[in-house]
């Protein structure tokens, strides 16, 4: 008997043998490619999955911001084989034994776009540096859409660039530059000119196309692109302000991430020559991408002198600064620099939120309002900014606010001590947050209202209700998301899907706010 039992265990053990030996030569031989990449490569993705294709590469992508890169590939870095940044500052802070091989794939200023009557009558030239966009700003004659400073890579690169310009375009920026009070009073100075913030450089062109705006900040390809569009529709087309004295410029690496797998690497190889390929470079440039700082740029029809660009001039990129400095920089505009904001949260409290939903709903509405908890993703609150909240069933259950967005105690306390109970009407807390806002002057704040539901809603707005402050909604649980969608139609604003991450959700939304 024990001599039968010993030979089922030597066979099962012989079986789990070979089992794990197949499996194992399955994972070697695996063509799947996961790619982390920066939401602005959304456009090149066609391009490569066809590439992919023909090779027999199972190519995945997956999207995010460029500044939530390192994080993600600390957390998880056996998830991803390569990462497709907007630009090398982002990866400096990963470890040179993750990340390898990495090389430029393509080169994208960020700049200034105006239109062409305002370019013209703020006297604005080739010549234009950034205390030119300044002194406009102070006399009242600029306002402009900006990308978001710490949501995005082309708002930070932006920012990064405007430091190092105003700071005296110093060797590199350090922490003793951005203590100097001249310094500090200029950007203030200059983001009071910002009309809107967005966390989407996608959803920025499509503001600025509804009208409305005279200049805006983005990456040249996007701005090359709207230009056509503006053209097309008979509208006024902006002219292109590259500052004299230096412009951001991001790099777009291409990187692999090393896990010790050389079938990955092999894979790796072939999609950066690819890239880096003759043909797939020109292809980048027809879509408004440069492939060098500048002196080679050959498409005309794409890079074009009417739109203020001088193919054959040189870029005069800034040097970015250390990583420890970058961090600080963003820390400060969150606090100190950026145009105070005024929002107001509307949160239901209907009795469907009752349980899981409110506790969800709680922990990210701390997580928001904690400044401390907030600044570990820099989306916290200034002392400067003001908060709104309103908890809604059927009707109003209470309105407070916090002066100080960093005074904000009594606020998540009673959050907390809030119950969920009733019916959902969504457009008496909107119309109501309409009015608080109105006291408050667009030139000196930011105003917004975030709106939170999880189901249909009964009721409309009333007839003359005002449609010029931007509702930023999070669908959750059973939300019509055809209600809420038409909401950020009427008002300019944006839906957001908390169903896969709450938290995730209302962090996203601070990049517009």
């Amino acid at each position: 008997m024990y001599k039968k039992i010993a030979v089922v265990l030597l066979l099962a053990a012989l079986l789990f043998s070979l089992s794990s030996c197949s499996f194992e030569n399955k994972r070697e031989g695996d063509n799947s490619f996961t790619v982390l990449s920066s939401s602005e490569n959304k456009d090149l993705e066609q391009m490569l999955m066809e590439f992919a294709e023909k090779n027999k590469i199972n190519l995945k992508f997956e999207y995010t911001g460029s500044l939530n890169i390192p994080s993600m590939i600390k957390s998880s870095q056996k998830d991803y084989d390569a990462v497709w940044s907007s630009n090398s500052i982002w990866n400096a802070s990963i470890s040179s034994s993750v990340l390898k091989n990495s090389k430029s794939i393509s080169v994208n200023p960020v700049i200034f776009a105006v239109k062409e009557s305002r370019y013209k009558n703020l006297g604005f030239s080739k010549d234009t540096v950034v205390n030119d966009l300044v002194q406009a700003v102070e006399k009242g004659n600029l306002k402009f859409l900006m990308p978001s400073v710490t949501q995005t890579n082309s708002g930070a690169s932006a920012y990064i660039g405007f430091l190092n310009c105003l700071a005296g375009n110093p060797p590199v920026l350090t922490e003793e530059d951005l203590n100097s009070e001249a310094l500090q009073e200029s950007l203030k100075t200059l983001f009071k000119g910002v009309v809107r913030n967005s966390g989407s450089d996608e959803y920025l062109i499509d503001i600025f196309n509804e009208g409305g705006y005279d200049a805006l900040v983005n990456y040249e390809s996007s701005l090359i692109e709207l230009n056509n569009q503006l053209i097309k529709s008979n509208k006024e087309p902006l002219r292109f302000i590259y500052p004299s004295d230096g412009v951001s410029v991001s790099d777009s690496p291409f990187a692999y991430i090393d896990n010790n797998n050389e079938k990955k690497l092999e894979i790796f190889n072939k999609l950066q020559s690819f890239l880096l390929s003759s043909d797939t470079q020109q292809k980048l440039e027809s879509m408004g991408r440069r492939t060098t700082y500048g002196g080679l740029v050959s498409n005309d029809e794409v890079f074009k002198e009417s739109y203020g660009i001088d193919k054959n001039a040189y870029l005069s990129p800034i040097k970015y600064p250390a990583s420890s400095v970058i961090k600080n920089a963003l820390n400060l505009y969150q606090d100190l620099f950026r145009k105070p904001s005024v929002v107001v949260f509307c949160l239901d409290y209907s009795g469907s939120m009752f349980g899981e939903g409110n506790e969800q709903l709680v922990a990210a509405m701390e997580k928001i309002l904690d400044h401390k908890l907030a600044s570990e993703d820099m989306i916290q609150f200034s002392k400067m900014d003001k908060i709104f909240v309103i908890p809604f069933s059927s009707e109003l259950k209470w309105v407070d606010s916090a002066i100080s967005g960093i005074d904000t105690a009594n606020l998540i306390s009673r959050i907390k001590d809030t119950e969920a109970h009733g019916k959902t009407n969504i457009y008496a807390p909107v119309e109501h947050a309409i009015e608080i806002l109105k006291d408050f002057d667009a030139d000196v704040y930011t105003k917004s209202i975030v709106l939170m539901t999880d189901g249909e809603s009964a009721g409309n707005f009333r007839k003359g209700t005002s449609y010029d402050i931007p509702v930023f909604s999070i669908m959750f649980g059973e939300a019509n998301p055809k209600q809420l969608d038409e909401i950020s139609r009427l008002t300019k604003g944006k839906t957001f899907d908390g169903r896969i991450g709450l938290i995730n959700a209302f962090k996203e939304i601070r990049g517009y706010n």
